[in-house]
């Protein structure tokens, strides 16, 4: 089968990695240059567990990072640790194409996705392909250029988060507060990282209060998070977000499928979305090699296997089920950010 993955992210590299343990050779495309990725607390859920031992990696991870809730038989429910390992430990001698984009989805008479326009350092190409694999996040591309359209649910709270060089002491720390927000913490031996809802008022006045303020705020209302913060002398290392959740009815179209973050992500309380789009993954690649020379019957049968599993993650998000949230109730004492005056 000749495989497209459009994105050589953790999902795509995952994918990519166990179709070659099957025979296959995908071709993978990335528009970012080798070796970059966004800087960012992580936390590897089980749900990735069994595509990266498949694989040979976790527990080079899990040696890398802190096991979070760890149990009396050796395992964890996830691992804490830094992104730039799991997505190094995916890369070693995978065949990537950096600094490549998909421009256009190649048709045949009847609609059918065929292929992909590509456009790289050497200027454009088309790569024709029996699957066109979407593996390029939230903001997908290639799920717009299939007309497979995506629920896009703004959450009610926005998000404050730091990034610091400091290793916290604890691998994941996390309260709510009294108003149904939440602030919680990540370390990992090389740093740490923490994160906590709060009020949609913007960058500029979410982090006006300074550094300090930040700072302060946080060890009072998470104590845990005190050896992790003290690593933040900069308002660089703070960054304000407005989280959203997505959900696509269709995964599929003939030629084409979404998977991993292009078909379905989580909030930050939920914790799962990478872990979930490596179950993806590993789902559709053993559907391809059940179904070597028929996409549509292998494609059918990811949808058949993950829906299950993928469908109430989405159906029970925090985010959707909350009894109250920001703006329902009263903070309570220094839990307002920003701070009341």
């Amino acid at each position: 089968m000749n495989i497209v993955i459009c994105g050589g992210g953790m999902v795509g590299m995952t994918l990519a990695r166990l179709l070659r343990l099957r025979g296959q050779e995908p071709i993978v495309l990335e528009r970012m240059p080798e070796g970059a990725f966004i800087p960012r607390g992580y936390m590897l859920p089980f749900q990735g567990f069994p595509p990266l031992e498949e694989i040979g990696i976790l527990s080079e991870l899990r040696s890398e990072g802190w096991d979070i809730a760890p149990r009396e038989d050796g395992s964890s429910v996830a691992i804490c640790v830094q992104v730039g390992k799991i997505l190094g430990a995916l890369a070693r001698d995978l065949p990537v194409e950096y600094g490549h984009t998909v421009t256009e989805l190649v048709h045949d008479p009847t609609g059918r996705v065929v292929g992909v326009v590509a456009e790289g350092p050497d200027g454009m190409r088309t790569i024709p392909a029996d699957l066109v694999i979407a593996c390029d996040g939230f903001g997908s591309p290639v799920r717009q250029m299939a007309g497979l359209d995506a629920e896009i649910e703004p959450l009610a709270d926005a998000a404050l988060s730091f990034m610091s060089p400091e290793p916290g002491g604890v691998s994941f720390a996390m309260a709510y507060t009294s108003d149904g927000g939440h602030i919680g913490t990540l370390g990992w031996p090389e740093g740490s990282a923490g994160w906590r809802s709060c009020d949609r008022v913007g960058a500029e006045a979410a982090l006006a209060p300074g550094v300090d303020a930040i700072k302060k705020m946080w060890v009072e209302l998470l104590p845990e998070s005190e050896k992790a913060i003290s690593g933040v002398t900069s308002i660089d290392q703070v960054r304000y977000s407005e989280p959203s959740l997505l959900r696509c009815a269709e995964w599929w179209k003939p030629g084409v499928l979404l998977i991993g973050d292009s078909a379905h992500f989580f909030g930050p309380e939920t914790g799962v979305s990478s872990g979930i789009g490596m179950g993806d993954a590993h789902a559709l690649a053993e559907a391809i090699r059940q179904h070597p020379d028929n996409s549509d019957a292998a494609a059918q049968s990811f949808i058949t296997w993950r829906s299950p599993v993928v469908r109430p993650y989405e159906a029970m998000d925090p985010g959707r089920q909350r009894k109250f949230t920001i703006g329902d109730r009263e903070p309570g004492p220094g839990e307002a950010w920003p701070p009341r005056s």
